[in-house]
């Protein structure tokens, strides 16, 4: 008995000093990320009115009333830029945005290496090249998005805006502008470069980015739009190009954060 005593007290004895002995397990550190995605929430307004469609009153710069019943726009080829100048630009970058379909105004943009970022670029519209391939697949499916295409001569709307305003000779009052073509010298696609308020670093987090889209930017200042000197405009040329022009500058980032 007492031998067997001695046994299990040694036997303890000598657990205690082998557990003792090992060394504590290192915490396992993970790697930093190498990539994370970026986010985007479209926010559509009509100066400092959020677009209410069907329902919503807004003035022009022309003092012309006027609502909104549809409002469409191609965002593409996206880009973004980091501290040190060095740029990312998602593959296969095309999107279309509608007023109509809340769903399409937020996005993510998927495998942006971690780094410091201070601005972004994008394109408003399909680029030349795509708008002059035929019809093609994915995003830019006419079967998918056939009220932002006409032909595959004349290729995408860049951007459709209709409503009414009291202003429009036009059945109903309605207005309609549905801006496209892409012709030497009357191309309607637009880059747009955006500073950051802040600088966005992404790895561990996700960058996340509030744009606001000035719809009344769509009618001037850059060149006037009159509802009632031209109520309906949807085909390319001079015009078309023009306010082109204008919607060019209806982004400004309002939130650059993290996720």
């Amino acid at each position: 008995m007492i031998k067997s005593l001695k046994n299990i007290l040694l036997l303890s004895l000598f657990t205690v000093v082998l557990f003792g002995c090992r060394k504590p397990e290192e915490p396992v550190v993970q790697p930093p990320a190498t990539t994370n995605e970026m986010h985007f929430m479209f926010e559509n307004y009509f100066g400092n009115e959020e677009i209410v469609l069907n329902t919503g009153n807004y003035t022009n710069l022309q003092g012309e009333d006027l609502t909104i019943t549809k409002f469409n726009y191609w965002i593409t080829n996206i880009i973004f830029v980091k501290e040190d100048g060095t740029e990312y630009a998602e593959p296969e970058s095309y999107r279309v945005l509608k007023g109509d379909k809340h769903s399409s105004l937020h996005f993510h943009v998927a495998n942006v290496p971690a780094g410091t970022y201070k601005s972004i670029k994008f394109m408003v519209g399909v680029d030349v090249p795509r708008n002059t391939s035929g019809a093609q697949t994915g995003a830019l499916d006419p079967n998918v998005n056939g009220d932002m295409y006409w032909t595959w001569s004349t290729g995408y709307i860049q951007v459709k805006i209709e409503g009414t305003s009291s202003k429009s000779t036009e059945t109903g009052n309605a207005y309609r502008y549905h801006i496209g073509g892409v012709a030497a010298g009357t191309e309607t696609p637009r880059q747009v470069t955006l500073d950051l308020p802040n600088t966005v670093t992404i790895g561990d987090k996700a960058g996340s980015f509030k744009i606001k889209t000035d719809a009344a930017k769509f009618f001037g200042p850059t060149n006037p739009v009159s509802i009632a000197t031209t109520p309906s405009l949807m085909a390319p040329g001079a015009m078309a190009a023009k306010i082109a022009d204008n919607y060019k500058h209806m982004f400004s980032v309002t939130s650059a954060t993290n996720e």
